[in-house]
């Protein structure tokens, strides 16, 4: 009786050792490195699933300078700090000055500064810099 459990035993303990890293939390491939230090235009977004809504000329922006971050947020400016490790990151301190301006730009001010506040990756998806949260995708390109 002693047999069967034992070589069941040995067998379950073969295929754990012969499955992929994920046991170990060891990813299959190194993660990308992402390098988002410069300035950054927002081409696309959606958060809480809907999609933002950017005028043409009106740019939301996001500068990274080492661990310091900010840009304009439709209406008026931020700041924060940024840290970045392994594609995981983390915001904080985000403040920002207080203007009033007409809608729509309040609505995607509120909407973008909202998905901020949520991003917690970051990700190159060719020359883009995405970064994503729950219910959160910003995507970025590098401006000239």
């Amino acid at each position: 009786m002693v047999r069967p459990i034992v070589a069941s035993f040995a067998v379950l303990l073969i295929v754990v050792a012969c499955s992929s890293g994920s046991a170990t939390g060891t990813p299959s491939e190194p993660p990308v490195a992402v390098d988002p230090n410069g300035e950054w235009q927002l081409v696309a977004g959606s958060v809480d699933g809907q999609a933002l809504t950017l005028p043409p000329d009106v740019p939301v922006t996001l500068v990274v300078e080492g661990s310091g971050v900010s840009g304009r947020s439709g209406c008026n400016q931020y700041f924060g700090e940024l840290t970045l490790v392994n594609g995981r990151v983390t915001l904080g301190g985000l403040g920002g000055t207080e203007m009033a301006c007409e809608e729509p730009l309040m609505t995607l001010e509120a909407a973008y500064l909202a998905g901020l506040a949520k991003v917690d990756s970051a990700r190159m998806d060719g020359e883009s810099l995405a970064l994503s949260g729950p219910g959160t995708e910003l995507r970025f390109q590098r401006t000239a």
